[in-house]
């Protein structure tokens, strides 16, 4: 009996995971920023736009921004770092009490924010970098980066409760940095995605121009996390999965199915994979754990 190649074999295991998200994936026609995940018309895409042109952000990974995934407070304090030193402040960093900031690209925004007294963290030998950050706290640090300026006017917003946000609100609806999440509500205890921070941040500096940014590559994020569920590692998944994206998911599913062949283009594909993402041995053990 004629066998299959291994890698051929093992490449429809990996479509079969990954059709469900392939077909969610956003597209790049319209995208902005150089992210396929960031629509042009979305009301962050300026924002996101800026943001890559000042280098405040490069995404959360090839060709993805995430707009809608939380963002924590390790990366707020990244942006204010990074959009400081866009405006040429050259903001410096001292050491922190923070035992829990562990990443590389947090400890220069950390100790600044410390440092200038932006933060105190959430106890003294924390500060909790993994944790999505509330609406009412962002707005306190954006304000306090601001230099805590005083509002002319209350808040119009009924659901500030804690006293330390009430300010802070207040001046980012009067100077238009937020409308709330309706005309009297501003959700201080919900968490700022990666969209609204972009927003916020834009409307804080009201840049004159957008600069252009970097041709938009495909978001890979959701295949990427498809394939680690197939049994790729994040290295490999994240090297396999722009080999994929170019193909139409009805004609992925026909082939899963058994009701179509592979396309020499697929098989190039799949034989690129193999070459560039997987060795050997990994192709072999894959081969024996979905077959």
């Amino acid at each position: 009996m004629r066998r299959t190649p291994r890698l051929r074999r093992f490449i429809p295991t990996l479509l079969a995971a990954t059709i469900a998200v392939t077909a969610a994936l956003p597209g790049t026609a319209g995208a902005t920023g150089g992210f396929g995940d960031v629509e042009a018309d979305a009301y962050y895409a300026d924002a996101v736009g800026w943001m890559v042109g000042e280098e405040i952000t490069t995404g959360i990974e090839r060709g993805c921004f995430g707009p809608l995934l939380n963002v924590t407070r390790g990366q707020v304090a990244a942006f204010l770092h990074r959009l400081d030193e866009s405006q040429g402040n050259g903001p410096v960093a001292v050491e922190h009490p923070f035992a829990d900031v562990t990443a590389a690209y947090q400890q220069a925004p950390v100790g600044w924010l410390y440092a200038e007294g932006l933060t105190t963290g959430i106890g003294p030998a924390s500060f909790a970098p993994d944790l999505p950050i509330s609406r009412g706290d962002f707005a306190v640090l954006l304000w306090r980066y601001a230099g805590s300026p005083t509002a002319a006017n209350p808040s119009p917003f009924v659901d500030i409760d804690r006293g330390y946000q009430r300010m802070a609100v207040a001046w980012m609806a009067e100077q238009a940095i937020t409308t709330g999440t309706s005309p009297t509500t501003f959700d201080p205890d919900g968490f700022v995605n990666r969209a609204q921070a972009a927003a916020f941040l834009f409307r804080f500096v009201a840049p004159a121009e957008v600069q252009s940014a970097a041709d938009t590559e495909t978001c890979t994020r959701e295949l990427r996390l498809a394939l680690e569920i197939a049994g790729l590692t994040t290295a490999e998944a994240m090297c396999a999965a722009p080999w994929l994206t170019d193909f139409d998911v009805a004609y992925l599913l026909d082939v899963v199915n058994d009701r179509d062949t592979a396309s020499f283009e697929l098989i190039i594909a799949a034989a690129t994979i193999g070459s560039e993402c997987l060795s050997l041995d990994r192709v072999a053990d894959l081969s024996r754990l979905f077959l």
